[in-house]
């Protein structure tokens, strides 16, 4: 082989070699600058969804909070309830208190009146008396017997001193 062709094979293997190189800087320039975007990306990707994560501990927050205070105005609500109750126990037993004392009164008046009858239980404890505690009431008809009508002006109660003997 002549020097010549020497040469031009040592042309061509190097523009050839020369082509290779170019290819592969292009090459490898394009895939930095693929991996650049994609590494923006990411980057752009990461810092919304740690604002996401943010705005998703902020909303978290807040919801708790409103939890919490739901729990408290609940419980204080359970303690008005509690006080309210006590307050009407009480005074469902002060009522109880002055009925039991009005109807004492009401008793002792007719133990006083002359004109009712208590031998048998008179106006209070008889049949068909005022019950409140059973919530029946004898208003609409008496089935009392005539002890608790008026006595005759001339007839005196008896109490245990009769001095006719």
């Amino acid at each position: 082989m002549d020097t010549a062709t020497v040469i031009w094979i040592i042309v061509g293997v190097v523009v050839v070699l020369a082509v290779i190189g170019v290819i592969v800087y292009f090459a490898s320039k394009r895939g930095r600058a693929r991996r650049e975007r994609k590494r923006r990306e990411d980057q752009r990707r990461a810092e919304e969804m740690r604002r996401d994560a943010e705005k998703r501990a902020i909303d978290a927050r807040e919801n708790e909070a409103k939890a919490t205070r739901a729990q408290a105005d609940a419980q204080q609500a359970q303690v008005e309830a509690d006080r309210l109750r006590q307050e009407a126990d009480q005074r469902q037993a002060d009522a109880q208190g002055l009925f039991a004392d009005s109807e004492e009164r009401s008793r002792q008046a007719d133990e006083l009146d002359p004109t009712v009858d208590t031998r048998h239980g008179g106006r209070h404890g008889a049949p068909g008396s005022d019950d409140r505690a059973s919530g029946t009431s004898s208003a609409t008809e008496d089935p009392r017997p005539a002890a608790t009508e008026a006595r005759p002006a001339d007839e005196s109660p008896r109490r245990g001193n009769d001095d006719s003997t």
